[in-house]
């Protein structure tokens, strides 16, 4: 079987494709990834790659859409109260496509050259439906947490496109769901798949190298504001990490990869900062974690069963990823100024978080691997 995925140029898009691309490949499928930017990680996980729009990020799409667009970017980033996020969501990316025509073109003219028996597509990127509706193919969409909008809304998003093609939405079409089902239920007729964690490869400098493989003699807290577009109360938190930090009976591990942490001064002994590190090996490490409610870093802290505070960050489906997470009672979601020792101590020590948590770990193992989809694939294939 041949299987086309084509991908967002994101990190939050791309490492949740990791597991089902290994899979396949381990089952003795073809994988060709057609992608741009962060999406071409999957080649460094061992999948071939077609680089559709060299130099194209998700970060330059959505700067080119508030550029030509500022109305529908500041909805994106603002996310305001009362309109459904899918539907923001959905308009953005088919505004922010409309403005990447040789990249959508790319995609297309990939999947044609290329033919694929399925096309594994991210949500919310059309032209990956575009292509397997023209080759006759099946679609099959890959979930990266929270957010699987219909193909129905995002067909009807982005009508011109499917027009310009002169097709419709692919006959055959199935949804890939990595959610733990009670923290956000699974859709109607999706697939679900057990999250498992994958942050990229390559060499460790020694210090990370130390951290990660010494257990550590005081509760360790991770803080990450993910490696999307940077909230614009990240000083907030940093502040209040750092200025309470030394009253902590605890170690903060800092990973913010687009923040200058010089005009912090010098951090206290039990502050840590790197630009990067293997996310969900440092989280094995660790007793709780502050974030920024993006879908990848709740799913990591799941995966661990470690409680969750997030900082009420508005915009990119952080409210959504944040209630979800609490309404479970995974954590809580405070203001950014409310950060502290107590709070943390608190919630990291909560019963009824701990427990929920302990769950939700036990669940996401109990979820079907990506072995058993790469088996659903195979049968949808041969329809």
């Amino acid at each position: 079987m041949r299987v086309l995925m084509t991908i967002t140029p994101g990190t939050g898009h791309t490492y949740p494709m990791v597991p089902l691309s290994w899979a396949l490949q381990s089952a003795g499928h073809e994988v060709l990834v057609a992608s741009s930017g962060p999406g071409l990680a999957l080649g460094e996980a061992g999948a071939r790659v077609v680089d559709v729009a060299p130099g194209l990020s998700l970060d330059r799409m959505v700067g080119e859409l508030a550029r030509r667009h500022p109305e529908v970017a500041a909805k994106l980033l603002q996310e305001a109260s009362g309109v459904p996020y899918l539907e923001v969501v959905g308009g953005a990316v088919a505004a922010a496509l409309r403005l990447q025509p040789d990249m959508v073109e790319a995609v297309i003219r990939t999947a044609e050259e290329w033919r694929p028996d399925v096309v594994v597509h991210s949500p919310l990127f059309t032209p990956g439906m575009v292509a397997a509706a023209k080759l006759g193919v099946p679609a099959v969409q890959h979930g990266f947490g929270f957010v699987n909008p219909s193909a129905e809304m995002m067909g009807e998003l982005h009508r011109d496109l499917f027009d310009a093609h002169g097709v419709s939405l692919p006959r055959t079409r199935a949804t890939i769901d990595i959610t733990p089902p009670s923290v956000l239920p699974t859709g109607e007729g999706m697939w679900p798949m057990g999250y498992v964690p994958y942050n990229g490869g390559g060499p460790l400098p020694k210090p990370l190298y130390e951290l990660l493989t010494t257990r550590p003699e005081k509760p360790r807290v991770a803080v990450t504001l993910g490696s999307g577009p940077v909230p614009g109360e990240a000083a907030v938190i940093l502040e209040r990490i750092i200025d309470s930090a030394p009253k902590a009976d605890a170690e903060f591990v800092v990973v913010l990869p687009r923040v200058d942490l010089e005009p912090f001064g010098t951090l206290p002994g039990n502050v840590r900062a790197f630009d990067w590190v293997p996310y969900g090996a440092l989280l094995a490490t660790c007793s709780a974690v502050v974030h920024h409610a993006g879908p990848g870093t709740a799913l990591g802290a799941m995966y661990h069963g470690l409680p969750q505070v997030m900082p009420g960050f508005k915009g990119l489906g952080r409210p959504v990823v944040a209630k979800a997470v609490a309404d479970r009672g995974l954590g809580v979601v405070v203001e950014p100024g409310d950060i502290g020792p107590e709070l943390l101590e608190s919630v990291a020590a909560d019963p009824s978080v701990r427990r929920a948590a302990a769950e939700v770990r036990a669940e996401i193992a109990a979820m079907p691997a990506a072995h058993t989809v790469v088996g659903r694939l195979e049968e949808l294939a041969a329809r």
